[in-house]
């Protein structure tokens, strides 16, 4: 790589290359990098070596990071040299022609007949492993700094992974392979030239996380294995015919494991809903799926708990075992949910396992929630105003019923919003239906245009009333638009109304005040109005005589206070009981016409119920 070109790199970019490279530590001892780092589920370690230089193996951080990322996050790291930070290790940014450092170590037999040549500074890291399934796996990147100087010369630093059985006959056999090859991954096999999908260049531009000039993609050593039983593993990397330039293997961590068994859900509905099966719709589909090889079977014991009764809430009934058979990866089982029409709010399947057979190393757990079948609805929210020229967006809030959900508007439209701008006023409306073919859902929604009229407010007159006589307060809108708001306040006076928000409001007053009424329009056009009333004491004072004599003082009978009952009903009798005037609805008006001076009897009925008698004089002579 150009040095010159790598320094201007560092002067733009400063910190931020030195955030982007990976980093390393020789903390941990060799065997705690095999049981703490590199295994994972269904592997048993044991008898862990380790041979070659100490700076030569430790963990390694932030494979995902910078520009060219190693694709491994995090795991162990062995190299021919050192995995320091010292100038000389794997840590980006790759500033270097040929980095590497000399450890003066031996190299390794069986690698020199990979490499087909001398090996120096071996570093090789042993162990003992039982495997509890069929197949034996981990992921690794393999790099160099010779790339792609020394390959053309026909040779290269060299790795492998040396299988070999311990209770069982297997040969040591290199499963660092090309994939679906039996070809062994060396940079000669592996890079620009050769295989080069599976080669990454980390000189041309010069990457940041590692120094190494290339890598090979994140590949995977797999192998079948016998379940239970013990093998042995050689993780072995040297530098051929010199000891000077180096190169390194990231194996991932937690990938040194075993097959599985996975179980995922599956909704018939499709959307979101990956989880809820509504009664009387649907299918819920456990898939149960395992890893590795196929050729021997498998038996899981399932454990079915939760509140749904199996075979009752839900069909058909989940057996307590599966069996995987020889050459099956794969096992569906799909339910229904019973439609039983009893409210049981949500109740919940859960699945756990067990294995029995030797090749199945874990199971995931599973959880399916079963809903009763709630019937959709849909909101388009409050009627509103189109105050300017600007689309307005109708949004549908659906519940119930299953997703995924199925719009139908009057525009035509079958998205859950839509963009209107009308010219005049319009309704919209939507239909909802939903997979299961529930009872569509709909609703509509109002948009206003304005009025050229300004909003105007009209409040009941200013008034009197008797005290403890209900009264009626109106208020009406005009101009403006649509959709009005109201809100009453009291200026005067200890009432207030009982509706703020009403254009109605029904009460009692208690006394004398004055109410504000404001009314917000669709567009935010604010108008007014007040109601000034006054309370009276309204007793009615009834007269004992009148004098209808014509000279404009006490000429008709007058019951002082009757202005505030109007409706009231007046009847007037001679001497004799004979009814001799009737009215109704009676004003203080009548004069006596027709009859003599004398004394009459009066029955006068007021409207609040109310009934007063009495005698009153007729004198028209002094």
């Amino acid at each position: 790589m150009r040095k010159g070109f790598f320094i201007a790199l560092l002067t733009v970019f400063g910190v931020r290359i030195a955030d982007a490279q990976i980093t390393t530590n020789t903390t941990l001892t060799p065997q705690q990098l095999v049981t703490n780092v590199l295994l994972g589920p269904g592997v048993q370690a044991s008898n862990i070596t380790y041979n070659g230089a100490p700076q030569a193996i430790g963990q390694f951080f932030g494979g995902l990071t910078g520009t060219t990322p190693l694709g491994i996050d995090s795991g162990v790291v062995m190299t021919t040299g050192t995995v320091l930070n010292n100038g000389n290790g794997p840590h980006g940014p790759n500033n270097s022609t040929g980095s590497g450092l000399d450890n003066n170590q031996p190299g390794d037999p069986y690698l020199n007949g990979v490499a087909n040549a001398n090996t120096f500074n071996a570093a090789i890291l042993e162990f003992d492993f039982v495997p509890q399934a069929d197949t034996i796996k981990f992921n690794y990147v393999f790099g160099t700094e010779e790339y792609m100087e020394y390959v053309s010369g026909g040779f290269a630093d060299v790795f492998a992974f040396v299988l070999s059985g311990v209770t069982v006959a297997l040969a040591p056999t290199n499963i660092a392979l090309i994939p679906q090859t039996t070809t062994a991954v060396t940079a000669l096999n592996v890079n620009a030239n050769v295989n080069a999908q599976y080669y990454v260049d980390n000189e041309n531009p010069p990457g940041t996380c590692v120094q190494y000039d290339g890598f090979t993609t994140v590949l995977q050593a797999i192998y079948p294995v016998q379940c239970g039983e013990t093998y042995h593993i050689k993780l072995a990397i040297a530098d051929a015919l010199d000891g000077i330039v180096d190169a390194g293997v990231f194996l991932e961590a937690g990938s040194f494991t075993t097959g599985t068994v996975n179980v995922s859900t599956e909704i018939s509905y499709g959307s979101n809903n990956d989880s809820t099966l509504y009664e009387g719709c649907g299918q819920a589909c456990l898939i149960f799926s395992r890893t590795g090889s196929t050729a021997l079977a498998d038996t899981v014991q399932l454990t079915i708990g939760g509140t749904v009764t199996n075979g009752v809430d839900f069909v058909p009934a989940l057996p307590s075992q599966l069996i995987f058979q020889p050459g099956e990866d794969s096992i569906v089982i799909c339910l229904d949910a019973v439609q039983d029409f009893n409210v049981e709010g949500l109740e919940i399947l859960t699945l756990s396992t067990s294995v029995t057979g030797p090749c199945v190393q874990s199971v995931n757990s599973a959880e399916i929630y079963f809903s009763d079948f709630l019937p959709i609805t849909v909101d388009l929210g409050p009627d509103t105003s189109l105050c300017n020229a600007t689309p307005i967006t109708l949004s549908a809030a659906v519940s119930g019923g299953v997703e995924p959900y199925s719009y139908a508007w009057g525009t035509g439209d079958s998205t859950a919003t839509i963009n209107v701008q009308p010219i005049v006023t319009t309704t919209y409306t939507v239909t909802v239906t939903d997979p299961c073919g529930s009872a569509p859902a709909v609703d509509s929604i109002t948009i206003f245009l304005p009025s050229a009229q300004a909003l105007t407010a009209i409040a009941t007159p200013d008034f009197e009333v008797c005290r403890g006589e209900p009264v009626t307060l109106l208020v009406t809108a005009t101009g403006g638009s649509l959709p009005y708001t109201y809100q009453w306040a009291t200026i005067a006076g200890p009432d207030t109304v009982p509706d703020n928000n009403g254009t109605v409001n029904v009460f009692t007053p208690n006394a004398s005040g004055t109410f504000f009424v404001g009314i917000v329009d669709g567009c935010g056009n604010l108008s007014g109005d007040t109601v000034a009333f006054v309370v009276n004491e309204c007793s009615v004072v009834p007269p004992n005589v009148f004098t209808p004599n014509g000279d404009g003082t006490n000429d008709f009978l007058v019951f002082y206070g009757l202005e505030f009952f109007p409706g009231s009903a007046l009847m007037i009798y001679n001497r004799w009981g004979n009814k001799i005037y009737e009215n109704p609805d009676y004003r203080n008006n009548w004069g006596g016409d027709g009859v003599s001076d004398g004394t009459y009897y009066y029955i006068l009925n007021l409207s609040d119920g109310q009934t007063l008698t009495g005698f009153v004089m007729i004198i028209r002579s002094n």
